[in-house]
């Protein structure tokens, strides 16, 4: 049995952020309640980007004001310290300034978040506290002893994001924590191993105990580009998160659930890049199997997800997908052409390309205003990027 515990304090939903800018929670709160403009209708998700580089925030509000869509900036640790040249701490500075100059001349609302919180160690605890002053959400990922390499005991993880709670929720920032353990590697700083699935009884313990409104459960997704075996369609657990979201929703039906791992392959990108290797040569028939072998999460399990109120989807990997298959293709298409801005604008239209993609698939238009362009009609092809 759990011990008593104080009840933890609510978000601050009086807060307010630079203009344009809101806590994640209340951006993917409208989209659990299917809430666009003043109607209500389908319920819709919001990818969450990991962008890495200034171009690629650019990339984002591009795609976000495009179709009026809400946005979602997610940001790790090894993208603070790339944009902190190895700080992660002048990283999140710096980008927090770059996102709030963006947003004040935006025509949507956007939200940033810090993806993988680390409250656990002494450096990951920083990194949190900074980002509860510089962003608008922070994750508090305290699931994971990676030093044990061994699931953190329930009461730890629970300890740990209460602290973060206690601290975010005052001055209105939007905490999300995670339940259970997700494998594969993510980037240098956010890899496992080994997974575990959340526990439904785990789950009404944590979130009473902890206040959060945002929870990333265990189901089945994974990091990194290869989530299975090449040929093997990924089945995620969609009975266990219907079983989750009703825990969660007799406790608060504004709990959002967050899918990490949630990366699409796309077979255009695939088929691109294999083609640009292959016009390069001869000798690159290792990095095609490479590309060939990608494993994806097939996008009829993530909509089954969606269903399931997972209202922020994290993707990464198949942008990075995107942009190196865009690169490859500037090669072929110019190798010789020094000018590094035509290369740079060769591979961020394509992976704007790619955002509007996924923002239209997860139903996420036209929130703030009316697309400007016909969802419809909307075709994701890198020849024509």
């Amino acid at each position: 049995m759990s011990k008593p515990y104080a009840a933890p304090p609510k978000l601050n939903r009086e807060r307010r952020f630079p203009d344009n800018m809101q806590a994640a929670h209340a951006l993917t709160l409208k989209a659990k309640r299917g809430a666009r403009g003043n109607r209500t209708g389908k319920g819709y998700a919001l990818p969450a980007f990991n962008v890495t580089t200034y171009q690629g925030i650019d990339s984002a509000f591009t795609a976000y004001e495009t179709l009026g869509s809400s946005g979602l900036l997610a940001f790790s640790n090894s993208a603070l310290k790339h944009f902190g040249s190895g700080d992660p701490l002048l990283g999140l500075e710096q980008v927090s300034a770059y996102v709030e100059r963006k947003a004040a001349r935006s025509s949507v609302q956007v939200a940033t978040h810090l993806d993988h919180g680390d409250y656990i160690g002494e450096s990951g605890r920083k990194v949190v506290q900074g980002a509860v002053h510089l962003l608008t959400s922070v994750m508090a990922d305290n699931s994971t002893d990676h030093a044990a390499k061994q699931p953190t005991p329930l009461e730890d993880n629970i300890g740990y994001t209460r602290e973060v709670v206690n601290m975010a929720h005052p001055v209105g920032v939007s905490v999300e924590g995670e339940l259970g353990v997700l494998a594969g590697e993510e980037d240098e700083d956010t890899k496992s191993d080994f997974s575990t699935y959340t526990r439904p009884e785990d789950l009404a313990q944590f979130l009473k105990e902890t206040g959060v409104l945002m929870l990333a459960p265990t189901i089945g997704t994974m990091h990194g580009p290869n989530k299975g075996k090449p040929g093997h369609k990924v089945k995620l657990n969609i009975p266990l998160a219907h079983e989750l979201l009703k825990v969660a929703n007799s406790i608060n039906d504004e709990i959002i659930f967050v899918a990490h791992g949630a990366s699409t392959r796309y077979e255009e990108v695939v088929s691109y890049a294999v083609d640009q290797l292959g016009k390069l040569g001869s000798g690159n028939g290792e990095m095609i199997q490479a590309w060939k072998d990608f494993v994806g999460t097939d996008w009829d399990q993530i909509q089954g997800l969606i269903g399931a109120g997972f209202c922020k989807i994290n993707t990464d990997t198949e942008n990075r997908q995107t942009f190196l298959a865009a690169l490859l293709g500037a090669v072929t298409k110019n190798a010789a052409k020094i000018d590094i801005r035509w290369y740079d604008n060769q591979m961020w239209n394509a992976v704007t390309a790619s955002y509007i993609k996924k923002l239209i698939m997860a139903g996420n238009h036209g929130i703030w205003h009316e697309p400007k362009i016909d969802v419809d009609k909307f075709v994701f092809d890198l020849n024509n990027t």
